[in-house]
């Protein structure tokens, strides 16, 4: 998620426990993606784009997680937040960075075709952006991750049914931040579930939350 590097990202992570923090300002010198774990962070990668877009610069921060945990183990994570103007601009930003790691996060500022219903599509996503001037709704986005490059969608993986008002993350009534997962071939862990929270005033996205499992090879 784009973050402020000042007062309130340091009391969150100190809040949560996060002792191991890395931040990258994408533009002036507070304003940026960040990463916070409980975990040592390793091998940190920053990524900027080399052109601007209509809604100024962008940066993917990728890294590992250190330690003996089994899960992170050859594990990468990368976060980025892309154009607010206009689909092209995130998919010229996506296509540049054409992250290759195990999970992607981050405010993509992208919408989801199957995520409404077509009376709430009309009235809440198409109908807000008309009355607010702006772009029509598009999915290029999403379905270059998932359907082009093979990244499932961890909160529709694990919440197929949901729908409209159930699958909000921002104030406009649509889901627009993501959590990203590569499969992997005989990956001993799997996505137990997914979840979106309420974390206002902490910001002013909901966050998406998501929970891993060490699958039982006994049987």
């Amino acid at each position: 998620e784009e973050v402020h590097n000042g007062n309130d990202w340091t009391n969150f992570c100190t809040q949560l426990s996060l002792n191991h923090q890395i931040f990258n300002a994408t533009y002036e010198d507070y304003h940026g993606n960040g990463f916070a774990s409980r975990l040592p962070i390793k091998s940190p990668i920053v990524r900027p784009t080399n052109f601007l877009s209509p809604g100024g610069k962008r940066a993917l921060l990728q890294c590992q997680l250190d330690g003996d945990h089994p899960f992170v183990q050859n594990r990468s994570f990368a976060v980025t937040h892309l154009d607010h103007v206009n689909e092209d601009a995130r998919l010229a930003q996506m296509k540049y960075f054409r992250p290759d790691v195990d999970i992607l996060i981050g405010d993509m500022n992208a919408l989801t075709e199957d995520d409404y219903t077509e009376s709430y599509y009309r009235r809440i996503v198409a109908g807000k952006r008309e009355e607010s001037q702006w772009e029509k709704p598009r999915f290029d986005l999403t379905k270059l991750i998932t359907q082009s490059w093979g990244y499932q969608d961890a909160f529709r993986f694990a919440n197929p049914k949901l729908k409209d008002e159930d699958v909000v993350t921002c104030a406009y009534g649509t889901r627009i931040d993501y959590i990203y997962l590569r499969p992997r071939e005989n990956d001993p862990w799997r996505l137990a579930k997914c979840s979106i929270i309420n974390t206002q005033p902490a910001t002013d996205h909901n966050a998406i939350f998501a929970e891993f499992e060490q699958i039982d090879n006994e049987n």
